[in-house]
């Protein structure tokens, strides 16, 4: 994509869920509704894909997404839902997840690609998704509007659904309040698990697929998981769909009563499917904006800007911030409008707010950039009063927001704090872009005889011996053959990144 296309994505996403709708919903919303005022009204499927889509984010790489498409394609076309339209996308998600709602979308998260190791287990686990669907599982599943991404809204998709990035004010506290550990969504039982299991394995051996993959990819993904206990609170593939050592080994046995139909013409071997995989981000991905202690940093708009110290922040694809540890101050930083006015910004929170905050704007200088600033107070569906401080600066063609928010009552004692921290938005500079790091996935080739632990040495790899091991299922004892190909992570800087290196075996795509 394009670094034009890339920065209207981007600032669309974060424009908010009104923008982002209509950047989104003309490929997407194919059961939307327009009530009598000409709105789209969605169902609750799309509104929670449309809220994944916004505050997780997808991988943008349409070839890739082509294939995974194609294989769900084939799948679908064994099984009897002609009633859904099936929808494949991929989740900006560093950890291993994926989920079907039921109107046929369907996601898998990049977490789930980079331990990939077949189209056998790519298919399996997109089929085992479809068999939820098959056999009705989405439908009778509780807990659908319960899903969540890095960000639950209060008053869910309604009240984000503005032109403004920052939600109403309600939204944005309950946001701020919320857990951020990742999609919430209750779990299958285990007799829908078992089913999709068997459904699933079926409809891929009928595409052609072996029913192996399944249990491999689970097996990985299982090791994976072992692998990282720091972060085994986050939310993963297991805590939606529960595994047990019963159930994997039903799955084993089934699979092996399975006949496969004739392999797909155009199914990869490893090196084709490695090849699809190359260069795809592990773990967070730095592009979306970062926190460095208190500072905030977002590398593709080129900004950095500093929350109170020991204030918990919150980076969401609508809006950053930070609550205090008290939890009655908060600080957001947003997206308001593209311009070169900053008092521009003013105009959108006066409509937002229903209070005209341009007839006594303070403009100004912020780090050299131009600034606009004033103060209002709303008052909360329980009578409470809060205070609000805000600064509009635009910088690169884009106005932000900044709203410091504090009760009436503790407002002065905290206002220069908020200030400060509104003070302190400014441009990145280049050497500090140039020392932003991203992980990306690369395969290379082993020479004979090498060890994992003297070829994750050779490329300078920052993964452990165990981890190349586990993502490339070989005992991390294995000795290697001369051009076998291994899956590494390689660190570089965010600025020089590339989708491939063309000192890579499998360098022929480019992204």
């Amino acid at each position: 994509m394009s670094d034009s296309k890339a920065r209207i994505f981007l600032v669309a996403r974060m424009l908010g869920a009104g923008v982002l709708a209509a950047f989104l919903l003309a490929g997407c919303a194919r059961n939307a509704d327009t009530d009598a005022r000409g709105e789209v009204e969605l169902s609750d499927s799309e509104q929670v894909a449309l809220e994944l889509q916004r505050s997780v984010g997808l991988v943008d790489d349409p070839e890739l997404l082509a294939y995974v498409d194609s294989i769900g394609r084939r799948i679908t076309a064994q099984g009897s839902r002609d009633d859904v339209d099936f929808r494949f996308y991929i989740l900006d998600m560093p950890i291993p997840n994926a989920l079907a709602l039921p109107e046929g979308q369907i996601f898998i998260s990049r977490g789930v690609l980079v331990l990939v190791n077949s189209e056998d287990e790519l298919a399996g686990i997109l089929a085992h998704e479809i068999a939820h669907l098959e056999e009705h599982h989405a439908d009778e599943r509780e807990g659908l509007t319960a899903v969540t991404s890095p960000i639950r809204l209060g008053t869910g998709i309604a009240g984000w659904a503005t032109g403004l990035i920052i939600p109403d004010l309600g939204d944005a506290i309950v946001a701020l309040g919320e857990s951020t550990s990742g999609l919430l969504l209750a779990p299958y039982s285990r007799e829908q698990e078992r089913e999709a299991d068997r459904v699933g394995l079926s409809l891929a051996a009928a595409a052609g697929y072996q029913p192996a993959g399944l249990v491999n990819l689970l097996d990985t993904m299982a090791n994976a998981e072992a692998l990282d206990p720091e972060n085994a609170h986050q939310q993963s593939f297991f805590d939606s769909h529960p595994a047990t050592a019963e159930r994997v080994e039903l799955t084993r046995e089934h699979g092996k009563s399975l006949i496969p139909a004739p392999r797909p013409a155009s199914a990869r071997d490893r090196k084709g499917v490695l090849t699809m995989l190359q260069g795809l981000v592990i773990g967070e991905d730095p592009g979306k904006g970062f926190f460095d202690k208190n500072w905030f940093v977002h590398p593709e708009l080129a900004f950095v800007m500093a929350f109170p110290p020991d204030w918990e922040g919150i980076n969401t694809g609508g809006f950053v911030g930070a609550k205090s540890p008290n939890e009655e101050t908060f600080v957001m930083l947003a997206l308001v409008a593209e311009g070169t006015d900053p008092a521009d910004g003013a105009k959108v929170a006066s409509r937002m707010l229903e209070v005209d905050l341009v007839a006594d704007v303070r403009r100004g200088i912020v780090n050299g950039l131009p600034a606009a600033k004033n103060q209002s107070e709303i008052t909360g569906g329980e009578g409470e009063t809060e205070k609000i401080e805000l600064t509009w600066i635009a910088y690169d063609g884009l106005i932000y927001q900044i709203m410091g928010v504090a009760t009436l009552e503790r407002f002065e004692a905290v206002e220069e704090l908020l200030r400060k921290s509104a003070h302190s938005f400014r441009s990145l500079t280049n050497d500090e872009a140039a020392q932003i790091l991203v992980t990306q996935l690369h395969v290379v080739a082993a020479e004979q005889g090498e060890t994992i632990a003297e070829l994750a040495g050779r490329v300078n790899s920052p993964w452990s011996t165990d981890a190349i091991a586990v993502v490339n299922r070989k005992p991390a004892s294995a000795t290697l053959e001369a051009g076998e190909l291994i899956k590494v992570g390689i660190q570089r800087s965010y600025a020089a990144r590339a989708r491939v290196d063309v000192s890579d075996p499998v360098s022929d795509r480019r992204r």
